[in-house]
């Protein structure tokens, strides 16, 4: 985690992403990178189509200063004590934020989040949603404010699946970083119910096959997959939960919904994700 980027929109969930990614890059010896994108703001013409205003470019170097001191302020706390690059961008959020994870190479999106529920949830979404669906790079979601050495107890959530060794060496990373215990907690549901008998033969072969270690094996049972793992996290105590995301959009993403995006929407503890790549 040398390479951390933080998108902000100058929200309070955005200074909360900050401090965390700070607190990482001082333990890694890391640098970050804080980005804003902004689009430009539209008109419709007479014809009814949204266009992007036309304004001069004294107008826009105006816009970009204001914006710029705006990044200066918001990383001002913390400059003095680990390497911070900011930049902006003009454009689509989602489009600038995945354009700079490539061009800045990072290991790890730190991302606020105010999460979302109901109409809004399902029609609109949020930038956070749209990065965790598409991003190679893991990502960990903020709500609150978060300290590394708060984070004793990972919890994994698993339908004990094929699942990628590059996955699982990403969660041996993380937890080995934040010298945590990993929970592996499989969701039982009534649409996705498996015995016991078998389940916990599933989860000994999990546990082997991906050599594990400091990692305790666990069931729960719940109406639902993302509730089941935010009521097991709150069982446990645990400071974190992990998942892997297969990037569903579209249709299948609307009709089945992603446990990921609904547990980053639901939870309160921070969330990490990385994209599933079979």
């Amino acid at each position: 985690m040398k390479q951390l980027l933080v998108p902000t929109d100058f929200s309070k969930q955005s200074e909360f992403a900050l401090a965390f990614a700070v607190d990482i890059a001082k333990k890694s010896g890391g640098s970050i990178t804080v980005l804003h994108v902004a689009d430009l703001p539209v008109v419709a013409d007479p014809m009814g189509t949204n266009l992007h205003a036309f304004l001069s470019p004294d107008t826009l170097k105006q816009m970009e200063a204001r914006i710029n001191e705006k990044l200066g302020e918001f990383i001002h706390t913390y400059n003095d004590h680990i390497a911070i690059e900011t930049r902006f961008e003009w454009g689509n959020p989602f489009a600038g934020i995945s354009k700079v994870i490539s061009e800045v190479n990072a290991d790890l999106v730190i991302i606020g989040s105010k999460g979302a529920s109901g109409l809004k949830e399902i029609f609109i979404g949020s930038n956070a949603e749209r990065i965790i669906r598409s991003s190679k790079t893991p990502v960990i979601t903020i709500k609150q404010p978060t300290h590394i050495e708060d984070i004793k107890k990972i919890v994994f959530g698993t339908d004990l699946s094929d699942c990628p060794e590059s996955l699982i060496n990403q969660l041996k990373n993380l937890a080995t970083f934040f010298g945590a215990e990993l929970c592996v907690v499989r969701i039982n549901t009534p649409n996705d119910f498996i015995p016991d008998s078998e389940v916990w033969q599933l989860l000994k072969e999990f546990k082997t096959t991906h050599l594990l270690t400091n990692a305790s094996l666990h069931v729960y049972n719940d109406l639902n997959e993302d509730l089941g793992l935010i009521r097991f996290a709150d069982s446990v105590n645990a400071n974190l939960i992990a998942l892997g995301t297969h990037g569903k959009r579209g249709l299948e993403h609307f009709i089945s919904g992603s446990i990921a995006e609904d547990t980053v929407n639901h939870a309160k503890r921070p969330i990490w994700t990385c994209v599933i790549n079979k």
